[in-house]
């Protein structure tokens, strides 16, 4: 869960991924999904079915940045590779 209101100022952007820590790729998982949700609202903001995904062990899901002195999303749903967050800078890096 991420408190948008107590992020520091000077934090512009959030990159959500998702990895299979034991290296199964999303060919291997069945019904499983990953979803934001603001909570104050009750809204699904977006949802990635996961399994049958492909022969990938990640997924960077979605960024969140400040834009207007609001929060702003943007879906991104990319593959990538990688069991740890260290695996996957490259990949979120592009986004950040």
């Amino acid at each position: 869960m991420v408190d948008l209101a107590r992020v520091p100022e000077q934090v512009t952007s959030l990159v959500f991924t998702v990895s299979s820590f034991t290296g199964q790729t999303f060919d291997e998982v069945d019904n499983a999904f990953c979803r934001l949700v603001d909570e104050t609202a009750g809204e699904e903001l977006a949802r990635y079915a996961l399994g049958g995904g492909g022969g990938h062990t990640a997924l960077v899901m979605a960024r969140l940045y400040r834009q207007g002195g609001g929060w702003k999303m943007n879906a991104i749903g990319e593959p990538g590779q990688g069991r740890t967050l260290h695996d996957l800078l490259p990949a979120i890096a592009a986004h950040a």
